[in-house]
């Protein structure tokens, strides 16, 4: 869905080693990894990263609607390894739906995704779902329900939707739902900003 030039992609690769490695660590045995010998080599890969930061991590690209990714968000950035990630299937004019790949470092309850996790999600996918409607915004209100727990290492959606707009303020609702049941719903309103002084990167 998006449109990535090759330093998109190769940060994307990286990230979902990174995100493999964060995996293997939380299901570890402590008593049979080589637990400091990986520190070891995780420290040798920071260092050869570390001369060619950046002074900003906002870096985008554009989506094949139009619409931009923010490749580093630690929600949807497919080049932070912190981000699930999102996988957006559907941008509409008011609407949005994501495949959400949740795993085990994303545990809270047992073999449950962490409810802060499912908060961080539908806050952006809200935000996401605003935007789409032309009202770039920052949250400044989001109320959960929490239903049933969510699964990790399954396909979760999750979906946001404009509801109505008054001056500044706009609210939206939106859910995260397993096997089509939904496990956390969310209302929300948020506070729309001036986008025209961000100058972001591009990859």
């Amino acid at each position: 869905m998006a449109s990535t030039g090759p330093m998109a992609e190769d940060r994307a690769v990286l990230a979902g080693k990174i995100r493999e490695l964060i995996d293997a660590l939380v299901l570890a045995d402590a008593g049979t990894a080589d637990l400091a010998g990986a520190a070891e080599q995780v420290e040798k890969a920071t260092a050869a990263l570390r001369p060619h930061g950046r002074d900003s991590p906002l870096l985008v690209t554009q989506l094949a609607d139009g619409m931009w990714l923010s490749i580093n968000n630690p929600v949807e950035g497919p080049g932070n390894p912190l981000a699930p990630p999102v996988r957006w299937t559907y941008l509409g004019e008011d609407a949005v739906r994501a495949r959400v790949d949740f795993a085990a470092a994303h545990e809270g309850p047992p073999g449950r995704v962490h409810g802060g996790w499912a908060a961080a999600v539908l806050d952006h996918v809200v935000g996401r779902a605003v935007a789409a409607a032309g009202f770039p915004s920052m949250t400044a209100s989001l109320t959960l329900d929490y239903h049933a727990g969510t699964p990790y290492g399954v396909p979760v959606d999750a979906e946001g939707s404009l509801v109505r707009r008054e001056g500044r303020k706009v609210h939206a609702t939106g859910r995260l739902l397993a096997d089509g049941q939904a496990t956390v719903t969310a209302t929300a309103i948020l506070v729309t900003f001036d986008t025209s002084g961000i100058t972001p990167a591009v990859g």
